[in-house]
């Protein structure tokens, strides 16, 4: 069986940016203990022992009627199989994202001093810098740094941005184009997914909250691990939102859990390519035809590793719950209504270790 997933809960005491993975990975031979996982939670799979089964759909043609039907199926059965895909030929610049890579890469190569500025604070999302974990209360930490921000909708950046690394000085211009360059992505994706569903193609948008839908950026930094085998660069879990597109560097490290295999398979990094994975909130709309995937990243002791998730998740103000229009006799619901702010305070009550199961009927 996978390791039980471990939710990002809000309300935490605060952040943990005490100590400096990157610093550590410089300094140390021998991890500290407060990086061991437990023996059933450290990898199994290697970081470059990649999986050739996970699909890799193109979306050339998605505006070709006959080429769309084609990609809406390839979309659906990956959704159902997997609850991850590769795409290609998605239509982000490879300008814009090779510069957003860069930028995020000089920023993390800041001094800590510099890093720290923009540390996180606590509340119901942590935005700012954080290494380790971001919450205060985690006897094991995981072997990363982090930067995270509320990119969406444009009110609440508007809001934020002032509190946005200043440096490098071309930070908050580049994050900026890339968030909204996926937001458009993700519009197109949630349209194919509708579209896989038998739903109207802006069903799922709508269904989630609309241009009022909700968009936060982690960028993650993974540096090389002295005993990679026994720690984890990130946990494993589920995304609690509705769907993540994820940009990463040529070092593998991300692993998804296939639940037919029984064991853990990592992601083959492709050049130009960006991950697609699905989270709770498409699970529990599609009524469980489509899986919410669980996934983690480990480290190696030879190269750092980067990544940028782009998590799109429902306003919190959303009615969600199985789509009315999927259910039937045959099919009943098999989870319950609620607003999408109700579902972490849900999932903590019941202390879920599958957050889906929470709010299962």
């Amino acid at each position: 069986m996978a390791p039980p997933a471990v939710a990002e809960f809000p309300n935490d005491t605060k952040p943990v940016v005490a100590a400096s993975v990157m610093k550590l990975a410089n300094e140390l031979t021998v991890l500290p203990e407060k990086f061991v996982k437990a023996v059933g939670e450290r990898p199994v799979t290697a970081h470059n022992d990649y999986c050739k089964e996970i699909p890799v759909i193109s979306l050339k043609g998605i505006d070709n009627e006959s080429e769309r039907a084609r990609i809406v199926a390839e979309v659906g059965r990956a959704c159902a199989d997997w609850g991850i895909f590769q795409i290609v030929d998605h239509g982000m610049s490879a300008v814009l994202m090779k510069r957003t890579m860069e930028t995020v890469l000089e920023f993390f190569k800041l001094p800590v001093e510099e890093k720290l500025k923009c540390a996180a604070k606590p509340g119901d999302f942590p935005v700012g810098y954080a290494s380790g974990s971001h919450r205060a209360s985690d006897d094991v930490l995981d072997w990363r740094e982090f930067m995270a921000h509320r990119s969406l909708p444009k009110a609440i950046r508007e809001n934020d941005i002032s509190t946005w690394p200043d440096k490098p000085e071309h930070y908050r211009k580049t994050l900026v184009e890339y968030c909204d360059a996926c937001d458009g992505l993700v519009t197109a994706l949630l349209g194919l997914i509708s579209e896989s569903l038998g739903l109207p193609t802006n069903y799922i948008k709508n269904f989630v909250g609309g241009d009022d839908a909700d968009q936060k950026m982690i960028l993650n930094y993974y540096p090389q691990c002295p005993m990679p085998d026994l720690t984890l660069g990130l946990r494993s879990h589920t995304d609690y939102g509705t769907i993540t597109v994820l940009q990463q560097d040529q070092v593998g490290g991300l692993q998804v859990y296939n639940a037919d295999r029984r064991k853990w398979v990592t992601v083959e990094p492709i050049p130009g390519a960006l991950v697609v994975n699905l989270a709770d909130q498409l699970q529990i709309l599609s009524n469980n035809k489509y899986c919410s995937v669980m996934h983690q990243a480990i480290v190696n002791s030879n190269h750092t590793r980067l990544s940028i998730a782009t998590l799109s998740n429902p306003n919190a103000m959303s009615q969600m719950g199985p789509a009315p229009e999927l259910l039937s006799a045959e099919n009943p619901a098999k989870y319950r209504t609620y607003k999408f702010k109700e579902y972490l305070p849900i999932c903590i009550a019941k202390k879920a270790t599958n957050h889906c199961d929470a709010v299962a009927l």
